[in-house]
């Protein structure tokens, strides 16, 4: 994080104080309780015996989820595409922006526990694009930092859902 702080927080412009920290607080709530479908399922499937209906719904749930939010993760992307000024740019980050959703729908053929690792690369993949991206000043450092907590967290829930699956 230290190599980040050099770069100039871009999402501070035109923004008073008190707005900017609401949206900051907004943000880290949200993602804060998107995260907990990914810790309350892979605990989930700890408790719950591999041949209950309960643990079958809950792999389910949380490898669906977990491409879902991949989803979100380069519908992100598309959007900061949309703000950049240079076309170029802006077309790579498109083109690359729906990586994660094919990856996501590719990951729920594969079937436990290999759904489960692929996602958590993805996420770790995506975690990392968004690290370098906010070093170079794609969106504010107070984003990049959200990214990478709950980059860890989601990482570290679908680890755990590979090896109870396994």
């Amino acid at each position: 994080m230290k190599a980040i702080s050099r770069y100039k927080d871009r999402s501070v412009k035109n923004t008073a104080p008190s707005d900017l920290a609401l949206t900051r607080r907004t943000a880290w709530l949200l993602s804060l309780a998107g995260y907990i479908p990914f810790v309350a399922l892979a605990g989930a499937l700890w408790v719950w015996l591999p041949q209950s209906e309960h643990y079958v719904l809950a792999k389910t749930a949380l490898q669906t989820y977990g491409a879902i939010i991949l989803s979100f993760l380069g519908g992100v992307r598309w959007g900061l595409a949309l703000r950049s000024a240079s076309n170029t740019s802006a077309r790579r980050d498109m083109i690359m922006s729906v990586v994660p959703s094919l990856i996501g729908w590719f990951s729920l053929y594969v079937g436990a526990p290999g759904v489960f690792a692929v996602q958590a690369l993805a996420f770790a993949g995506v975690g990392a694009w968004d690290a370098l991206s906010g070093e170079k000043g794609a969106f504010g450092l107070w984003f990049v930092r959200l990214r990478m907590v709950l980059t860890f967290l989601v990482t570290g829930a679908l680890i755990a859902a590979f090896f109870a699956t396994v």
